[in-house]
């Protein structure tokens, strides 16, 4: 049994989707530490977060997750997770924005369930009839496939909520762009993604086809088996007019109130079973709309990351540096630094070399309030006090 597991756990980690999504948290992760060493002198963030995101972040919700699916009890079929894992790794090469649930999930049940449906009606004569009997396993869910997979999809919303809001504003690494008046400004493109184990209950004895020392247990005259499936979950989205925590909030809220509607589609279930599959292509249209009305907000927003008029802004904070002790954060702007008055970048380091082992600052936040905020300076405190900032 033990051996069993090793393989199983073992399986997880060679699946496709879980392969590919680390090709990608790879590949962005170098890709941004390039663009801030090329723009900024140095790696804001010189560790590989995004790789140790998608790595742990969802380790503890897929535990939750995991228990509560098997303990409900909500199977799944091999047919729906071969098609999951095939729609994620497309949208996945789409961008960012459409591996989360609410585009892969529903996508991949309104697949299965629609696509059988217009191949067997179709005059296809070189598609044979019911080609996908073989892997289906409809006849072992005595609730219909789409309600299982439409109580999974709102378990992954709320963990994908919980999660965005936690950690979407942290790790901002800037982005420049040029407005029409030639004005340097900067923005931040956030890209959460991490990949959550979950277990899925599975039945009949379909992996036994392909592996035959596969666990099984019944329940019933019915057998069952545990399987380990990848759930990728991004999102991407680029903030460069408000204040990161806000509209990560913003955002936040509108993706709750359409998982507020999902789950009164899902109790509608009772009385009308057909009724999620309307709540798939709710979530669909409801997903689109919510990065619609963040995108929205942006443009109908002043530019917020742009030269200040008096000092300098603010554009990146380095982890345990002298600046992330003195609360300093994205969008402040240095008016003042060791009594000296800030206009532009040299006039920054020139007012720090005053004092190499103190440093106090005079901010003004991005709500326009004025604070004073100082602290020690260590020898070994890497780029200055650890600000990125954004000269005129």
């Amino acid at each position: 049994m033990a051996a069993n597991f090793l393989i199983a756990l073992v399986l997880f980690f060679i699946q496709p989707t879980f392969l590919v999504g680390l090709v990608f948290a790879i590949w962005t992760s170098h890709r941004r530490i390039n663009h801030e060493r090329s723009n900024h002198r140095v790696a804001v963030y010189s560790s590989l977060y995004e790789i140790k995101n998608y790595l742990l972040l969802g380790i503890l919700p897929g535990v939750i997750g995991s228990v509560l699916l098997t303990i409900v009890g909500i199977p799944v079929t091999m047919d729906w997770i071969i098609v999951y894992q095939i729609v994620t790794i497309l949208s996945l090469i789409v961008g960012y924005r459409f591996v989360h649930p609410i585009f892969t999930v529903s996508l991949s049940t309104l697949i299965l369930v629609g696509l059988p449906l217009v191949l067997d009606s179709s005059n296809f004569s070189f598609i044979p009839n019911n080609w996908y009997q073989p892997l289906s396993q409809s006849e072992f869910i005595r609730t219909p496939l789409f309600v299982n997979s439409f109580i999974i999809l709102i378990l992954l919303l709320g963990i994908s909520i919980v999660t965005i809001k936690r950690k979407a504003d942290t790790h901002l690494s800037a982005r420049f762009l040029k407005t029409k008046r030639g004005k340097r400004i900067a923005k931040y493109p956030i890209k959460p993604f991490w990949v959550m184990p979950l277990l899925l209950v599975v039945p009949g004895e379909g992996f036994q086809a392909f592996f035959s020392w596969w666990p099984t247990f019944s329940i019933g005259n019915e057998l069952y088996s545990f399987f380990w499936l990848p759930i990728l979950i991004g999102f991407q989205f680029t903030i460069q007019s408000q204040v990161p925590k806000v509209a990560v909030s913003k955002l936040v809220n509108d993706l709750a109130v359409i998982t507020g509607v999902a789950v009164i589609i899902a109790i509608a279930s009772i009385w009308t079973p057909f009724a999620p599959i309307f709540g798939f292509v709710f979530l669909l249209i409801g997903g689109g709309v919510v990065l619609y009305r963040h995108r929205k907000r942006e443009k109908n927003w002043s530019v917020l990351f742009g030269p200040a008029e008096n000092g300098i802004k603010i554009i990146g904070i380095r982890p345990d540096t002298p600046a992330e002790k003195m609360n300093l954060v994205v969008g402040d702007t240095i008016i003042n630094c060791n009594n000296l008055p800030i206009e532009t970048e040299f006039d920054f380091y020139q007012a720090l070399s005053k004092n190499s082992v103190y440093c106090h600052l005079k901010v003004r936040g991005v709500d326009g309030e004025l604070r004073l905020t100082e602290t020690a300076i260590y020898a070994d405190s890497p780029h200055e006090i650890g600000v990125v900032i954004l000269g005129k």
